[in-house]
């Protein structure tokens, strides 16, 4: 099938620190062109090293508000799927090769939307203090799905079957974005990839993040971060991710807490039913944090328990039970690979397990675990990217061990990803049972009774 491509399609402006402003739909927009600039960030930044491909080419904080459309060239309106990409909410674009939505358009008859929205300070430093907005980030995945329900059906998509799905920080926009007062008019379901985290900042730790990145640009005044120029503001919040990792965690620039857009966490929000009557489609991955881990001596036992006491709020001796609990699930006493599955479980599939939780009183929610292993990340965090867009080049290849042998294994798990995916768009169900059913992706895709990893976890820490 024939698709296409209109590119670097403006979707709203933006002032420093403030909200989005629609921008009306050209001609020459829908006649279609080339990708438009990323958000600001660190050109070579430590976080785009570790995944295949995240660098990007041109950047601009004026210019940068903009969506790119894939069609199918026959007659619709066809489901739409909306994808934001991840990049710890610092890092990132639409115009990075795997995200291509060439192939899931034609294969699937689906509309593919990818969005680009504000990172770091400039998406999510809370600039109330400063005359601004907070979640400005938040405020652009807002935007976009507005102009996607105003405009897409000249591009062929249906507005009454929308689907947002991201993964990573892409995920956890739209966790925070679909909660938000009226988004839920916005979509017709969500899928989200390795993006659940509890990590959404309250307002007294979004005023310590201000103050480190006010510090580190060398300012006494934080409304002086309005006129800073980007590069020196982009190297001032690289600086305090470092300043900033004992006290709030690895994501600093996260969602915060303002009343307004952001009215609770995610899954508080669920409860509420703030996502009422749609489908939710959540997947983690089998080994999510092993990609950020180091090699590193194995902890002593000892040590292994008073690390996971502290890093998971809970006594020595619950602790002790949890390592025990693992050893067993995993059938090694590796501490090592213990530690690795218990960071990964209280980091990911925890937040993971409550938000489908909280949402299953008030609609579908089907989960999926990604157990496809890498050749030497394992089932790690990102690993499912290439996947839901069939984009195995830049060397995702390599990286994911699609090659060889494994090529054919790969191609067809693709195939069922993005079956998946569009599936959700047309009619609302992915095509396995809801939770605590639970799609295993891996080289053999198959249905388990439930969620492996989020079942332990829940089980080990009572959560």
């Amino acid at each position: 099938m024939t698709v296409r491509a209109r590119l670097g399609i403006p979707y709203a402006r933006q002032h420093r620190f403030g909200a989005p402003e629609p921008v009306p739909l050209s001609d020459d927009a829908v006649a279609g062109g080339g990708f438009g600039p990323s958000a600001p960030q660190t050109a070579g930044h430590a976080l785009g090293g570790i995944v295949p491909g995240m660098a990007v080419g041109a950047i601009d904080e004026q210019a940068c508000l903009t969506l790119n459309v894939w069609s199918p060239a026959s007659p619709g309106p066809h489901p739409v799927l909306v994808w934001f990409h991840g990049g710890s909410f610092v890092i990132g674009g639409t115009a990075q090769p795997v995200y291509d939505g060439a192939r899931l358009a034609a294969e699937q008859a689906v509309v593919v939307v990818t969005a680009n929205y504000r990172l770091g300070a400039l998406g999510f430093l809370d600039a109330r203090p400063l005359g601004g907005v907070a979640n400005c980030g938040v405020r652009d995945c807002l935007a976009a799905l507005a102009w996607v329900q105003a405009h897409i059906d000249r591009f062929g998509g249906d507005p009454d079957r929308v689907v947002a799905f991201g993964e990573s920080a892409g995920g956890g926009l739209l966790l925070h974005a679909l909660t938000a007062p009226g988004a839920r008019d916005l979509v017709a379901g969500a899928i989200v990839q390795s993006g659940a985290t509890f990590a959404t900042l309250d307002e007294e730790r979004a005023a310590n993040v201000c103050a480190a990145v006010v510090a580190r640009a060398g300012l006494t005044d934080a409304k002086a971060l309005t006129a800073l120029p980007v590069d020196a503001l982009v190297a001032a919040q690289d600086a305090a991710m470092t300043d900033l990792l004992g006290t709030i965690g690895m994501m600093p620039f996260h969602p915060v807490i303002d009343g307004e857009v952001v009215t609770a966490r995610p899954h508080e929000a669920l409860a509420a039913g703030a996502f009422a009557g749609r489908p939710l489609v959540v997947t983690t991955t089998a080994d999510e944090m092993r990609l950020f881990l180091p090699p590193a001596e194995p902890p002593t036992p000892e040590r292994l328990v008073r690390r996971i006491s502290r890093y998971a709020s809970i006594d020595e001796a619950a602790a002790a039970g949890a390592v025990a609990a693992y050893a067993a699930d995993l059938g090694t006493d590796d501490t090592s690979a213990i530690w690795a599955t218990v960071f990964s479980d209280v980091e990911m599939q925890l937040p993971a397990h409550a938000v489908v939780s909280a949402h299953a009183a008030h609609g579908p929610v089907h989960t999926g675990l990604f157990t496809w292993n890498g050749p030497t990340v394992g089932a790690c965090h990102g690993i499912d990217i290439p996947f839901a867009f069939g984009n195995f080049g830049g060397g995702w290849d390599a990286f994911t061990g699609a090659v060889g042998d494994r090529r054919v294994a790969a191609e067809h798990l693709s195939t069922v990803v993005r079956d998946a995916w569009a599936a959700v768009a047309r009619t609302g169900d992915p095509g396995w049972p809801v939770a605590p059913a639970t799609m295993l992706f891996g080289a053999k895709p198959t249905v388990a009774a439930a969620h492996p990893a989020m079942a332990r976890a829940s089980a080990a820490f009572g959560r």
